[in-house]
């Protein structure tokens, strides 16, 4: 039961910081087009843009197969076989191995949006 709830909670923090993300990105939008000396960040705010959407995307993805991995878990009595993927063992069943990597990529997307935003903003600052 613990672990279902640090599973959601992590589910709920992905889609937040996603989330979070893209609805500030997209306050600041009609800014970054308003006001000519914010113009370069137009593109590394779309570009971000979309990344974070492709990042609530994976967290969605990942929430859903860890609901197919509880169920797995459950109802092989907390020792479900191990899967397979291309032929290669894994040390957990499939759809396990594949919400963890769902999850890592939701992480990652939201760390590349932030640096996209960031380098964007410190390439415009040596432009000026």
């Amino acid at each position: 039961k613990t672990r279902a709830e640090i599973d959601t909670e992590v589910a709920r923090g992905l889609l937040l910081a996603n989330g979070g993300g893209a609805l500030a990105l997209l306050a600041f939008l009609p800014t970054v087009f308003e006001k000519q000396p914010l113009r370069p960040l137009a593109l590394p705010v779309v570009v971000a843009l979309f990344v974070f959407h492709v990042g609530i995307v994976a967290a969605l993805v990942h929430s859903h197969y860890r609901r197919r991995c509880s169920q797995i878990y459950e109802n092989h009595g907390f020792h479900p076989p191990a899967g397979k993927l291309f032929g290669r063992s894994l040390n957990e069943p499939t759809v396990c191995w594949a919400s963890w990597k769902w999850m890592w990529t939701s992480i990652v997307l939201f760390l590349v949006a932030g640096s996209t935003v960031f380098v964007g903003a410190i390439c415009s600052i040596k432009h000026w």
